[in-house]
């Protein structure tokens, strides 16, 4: 019975790890998993941040072994993610469990709305002198991103493609390929934070983690060779049944 429930996780841990890395959904789609399965918030988004470092790893070996993804950016942006992560993971550990579980329905739903609403096929834009390489709006719009991703992080990959794609000009492959460094980054450093206080089940993490790092090698080659398009529906479509049971469950009394 422990077996099956282990490869169980693996297999969402997969998923979960697919979608981390390709539209950058992986919170969004793994703490309302373990939120239904009767998770405390505060355990739910450590352990699935905790497993997501498998996929962002081997997501990022993929990327690097591709030229066509690799791309320089800024190089403050690292220790500022870093400064932002940790100060967001801080907050989330004291927050009421029903106000959370509210609040996850509320950033899954804004989330769902900027996904279908963007263009994930548009081109990396042409570099010329109106477009600096570096682009203050844009660090900044990142460490914001960074204390959401450690304060929760639902949608924070595909608002982080969203922001890399608008502010630098990278296409979607390359934002992608970026993404997966940069939450590799934030979510180790936040894990290290949930991890002193106390708040990953490792039981559940350790399987999801496997599971997890082998989604992000199959997420990291469907970034170069699914359309961006299939890409987004399937996230939208699993994003609006895990929200809707989220809100429902949130809103109605136990």
């Amino acid at each position: 019975m422990v077996m099956l429930w282990s490869a169980a996780l693996a297999g969402v841990g997969g998923i979960v790890g697919i979608v981390a890395v390709t539209v950058g959904g992986g919170v969004t789609l793994g703490v309302p998993l373990l939120l239904l399965l009767g998770h405390p918030g505060a355990t739910a988004i450590a352990t699935v941040k905790f497993a997501l470092i498998g996929s962002f790893a081997t997501g990022a070996l993929v990327h690097r072994h591709d030229k066509r993804s690799e791309v320089v950016v800024p190089w403050v942006l690292w220790p500022l993610c870093v400064v932002g992560s940790v100060s967001g993971s801080l907050l989330v550990t004291g927050m009421d469990e029903r106000l959370l579980k509210i609040l996850v329905a509320v950033l899954m739903a804004a989330v769902l709305g900027i996904t279908y609403r963007t263009d994930l096929s548009a081109k990396a834009a042409a570099p010329g002198p109106g477009r600096p390489h570096m682009s203050a709006k844009g660090v900044a719009a990142v460490f914001a991103l960074c204390v959401y991703s450690g304060f929760f992080g639902a949608g924070f990959g595909t608002f982080l493609i969203f922001a890399l794609m608008h502010f630098f000009g990278l296409s979607f492959v390359q934002s992608a390929s970026v993404m997966t460094r940069i939450n590799l980054l934030v979510v180790g450093a936040s894990v290290s934070t949930f991890a002193s206080r106390g708040v990953i089940d490792f039981q559940l993490g350790i399987p999801m983690l496997l599971g997890c790092a082998v989604g992000g090698m199959m997420g990291a080659w469907a970034t170069k060779t699914l359309s961006p398009s299939r890409m987004k529906a399937v996230f939208l479509v699993f994003s609006v049944l895990l929200c809707s049971k989220i809100l429902w469950d949130a809103m109605v009394p136990a």
